[in-house]
């Protein structure tokens, strides 16, 4: 028999869902057919071991959304083959992976594979809820050691309240006030990314609650599935760290210098120290293990000042936010810029205003659009103090910042009536020492202001760290440092106003995050968020009332709908001329809404007045400016709106004769003439020698 498929139907929300395998990629490990609704996504779990090739869980995770899964090319006119993933389905693996991740052993060390292929997409059912949930079915029969299932839902709030929401949207809306994607076991949590609209804490907190309520129907239909299959071996060579290797080592450093190095954070420090380790027990020990027995003697320490002497390595208290520094304008010709450093971690954001046009085009499996905001991070060796080459490739790491960070801004951005401008801002992080994702987010919200954007409020971000003792015991770490990130147990972003919080993101390395931890995070980051925006407005309190002085100044003005085609021209000939002749850039809109961009009021008026002229209706007596459109021997016609010309005839150039019109007048010539006289049939007499006379 060539298939052995086995196949399990279920229901989330009156939404028929299906788990599936035995009929796809039977070579694979595991391979995992999913559905809900019409949307459709594959699986596939591969392990390899690795004989302790690595000192790390080489776990890898890839999302593919392909053009063909919802009937869609590639926009591009060059290149139809996908290639490279969309920034988007980057943060998706990214969510995947750190949902799944805690839930391996600590000493397990093989390689793993996830593929997710999106196959099929309705544009209503969501693949990455789906995706989450088939990953761990997935998991759960190969041979890795997951410790699962897991369940990821995404939860919603709308005017009558919470809702499991199960398809897809990009962005939040205003209808929308959540979109909080979590993962967990029903009991606790794995996993949160979630972008709000200023939601309380309260109220997200108890969307949380919910959440966990959520999974269950996912979690039954994963373990009804698995019912349906064999158990497949799950054992694996443990590399756990020998007691006879970490008592070698404890009575060789002893306790007082262990914990000397943990608080003085020299990465110089460690390394000679782990060179004096391999000289002792040299023959004895690898070095592998004796630096990954450094490295949990180094977080047995860190995990005992927090939770024994209730103090951080570098001496602050648990609630205690690092020395910060607020400065604006720091580079003259931008058009905006700000600098925000908290303890050594620096970022110096920078904004870029431009026109409708620089938006940026995405294509990818839901279509194309456009996207007039964008935040990008960017850290270069040097922040971190390293003598490596820099990258030419965003990391997915950078690629993630940078859209939390814009997540979080996103809800305080004007819309495009109130504010007609493609705003870019760069977070180039000058020092790296602790969430310069959450300095990212505090330098924008300045840098905007200062570029005179006119946001809704201050926005600014905090990371906080968690310590958990084998009892139970814990302690939440505000405004948590690199030390606290490696060696702690916890990475919990949450960026937001004075009034609520716009966006959340949080990792963890324990099994999951109970309630309790999150309930005191929450609570922890507001009083720090607070902080940090009074901080915050020492250098800048709000928008300025005028954008920079080199940023395009934009004109709005309307013109009839009808008129739209003739402005642009065929093949946009018209409206480039404009910008040729003005040197403006122009956007119209389909409502009829024209941008007039450019730094010189000139070219804004003259622009204005060569866009007004598609209405224009000549009087007479008025005097206009236009462009000699053709010379002939009895005068000279002259253009003075798009589709509206004049003739000048030989008596009114000059009061002498004028024999040969090209001495006074050439093709191409702006002039300024009176209009003298418009006939029955509308012909329009213009004249040069009328103004001179006036």
């Amino acid at each position: 028999m060539l298939f052995d498929i086995r196949k399990h139907e279920f229901e989330i929300e009156g939404r028929k869902c299906s788990f599936e395998t035995g009929r796809l990629a039977l070579k694979s490990q595991s391979s995992i057919l999913a559905k809900m609704g019409d949307t459709v996504i594959t699986v596939n779990v591969n392990t390899r071991p690795t004989n302790g090739e690595y000192d790390y869980f080489p776990l890898s995770v890839e999302y593919i959304e392909k053009f063909y899964a919802s009937g869609k090319i590639s926009g591009s006119r060059f290149v139809k083959r996908e290639r490279f993933p969309t920034d988007d389905a980057v943060l998706k693996a990214r969510m995947i992976d750190r949902a799944i991740r805690p839930r391996f052993p600590e000493d397990y060390k093989d390689e793993v594979s996830i593929i997710v292929t999106v196959m099929s997409y309705d544009e209503e059912n969501d693949p990455l809820i789906l995706a989450i949930n088939a990953v761990s079915v997935a998991l759960m029969n190969s041979t890795a050691p997951f410790e699962g299932p897991i369940s990821g839902v995404r939860v919603g709030y709308e005017d009558d309240g919470f809702v499991n929401l199960l398809k897809t949207f990009s962005k939040t809306s205003e209808v929308e006030k959540m979109d909080y994607v979590v993962a967990g076991d029903g009991e606790t949590f794995t996993m949160i990314d979630a972008g709000c609209y200023e939601v309380e804490e309260e109220k997200i907190i108890e969307g949380m609650e919910k959440s966990l309520i959520y999974m269950k129907d996912w979690l039954v239909a994963q373990e009804d599935f698995l019912s349906k299959l064999e158990k497949k071996d799950k054992s694996y060579e443990e590399n756990k760290i020998s007691e006879e290797l970490i008592k070698d080592l404890v009575e060789f450093l002893g306790e007082e210098r262990i914990e000397k190095e943990l608080k003085e954070q020299n990465t110089e420090t460690h390394v000679e120290t782990k060179k004096q380790l391999y000289e002792k027990f040299e023959g004895k020990y690898s070095k592998s293990s004796m630096e990954e027995a450094y490295e949990y003697l180094l977080k047995k320490a860190m995990r005992k000042i927090v939770l024994e002497e209730g103090v951080r390595v570098d001496g602050r208290k648990i609630d205690e936010i690092r020395e910060m520094d607020t400065e604006v304008d720091l580079l003259p010709r931008v058009h905006g810029s700000a600098l925000f450093t908290r303890g050594v971690t620096q970022t110096l954001t920078v904004v870029t205003l431009g026109s409708l046009r620089d938006v940026r085009l995405v294509d990818d499996m839901e279509g194309e659009r456009e996207e007039r905001f964008m935040h990008f991070y960017n850290d270069l060796p040097f922040a971190y103090g390293d003598a490596e080459r820099p990258r030419l490739i965003p990391s997915r790491r950078a690629i993630g910042h940078g859209m939390l960070a814009e997540k979080g801004l996103f809800p305080v951005i004007p819309a495009e009536e109130d504010f007609p401008y493609t705003i870019v801002i760069m977070s180039e992080i000058q020092g790296e020492n602790g969430s310069s994702s959450m300095a990212s987010s505090c330098g924008s919200s300045m840098a905007m202001m200062a570029a005179g954007v006119p946001i809704k409020k201050a926005i600014a971000g905090i990371a906080c760290g968690l310590v958990m003792g084998d009892d139970g015991n814990f302690k939440v770490l505000t405004d948590m440092i690199g030390t606290e990130d490696f060696y702690g147990h916890m990475d919990f972003k949450i960026i937001g106003t004075g009034d609520g919080v716009t966006a959340v993101q949080m990792d963890t390395k324990l099994k999951g995050l109970t309630m309790e931890v999150v309930k005191e995070t929450f609570a922890r980051s507001k009083e720090a968020r607070l902080k940090i925006l009074e901080k915050m407005a020492e250098a800048i309190s709000e928008s300025r009332s005028e954008i920079s002085k080199y940023a395009p100044r934009v004109v709005q003005i309307k013109v009839p709908k009808d008129k739209i085609g003739e402005i642009i021209g065929p093949g946009g000939k018209n409206i480039r001329e404009i910008s040729e002749r003005t040197g403006a850039e122009v956007e119209i809109e389909e409502d009829g809404t024209v941008n007039i961009y450019s730094s010189s009021e000139e070219s804004i008026e003259q622009a204005k007045t060569l866009i007004s002229g598609y209405d224009f209706h000549a009087e007479v007596g008025e005097v206009y400016e236009g462009k000699v459109a053709s010379i002939m021997t009895y005068g000279a016609f002259v253009d003075l709106a798009p589709g509206v010309a004049g003739l000048l005839h030989v008596s009114e150039i000059s009061d002498e004769f004028v024999k040969d019109v090209r001495k006074y007048v050439n093709e191409g010539d702006i002039i300024k003439v009176k209009v003298v006289g418009i006939d029955s049939q509308g012909k329009i007499k213009l004249s040069i020698k009328g103004i001179k006379n006036k």
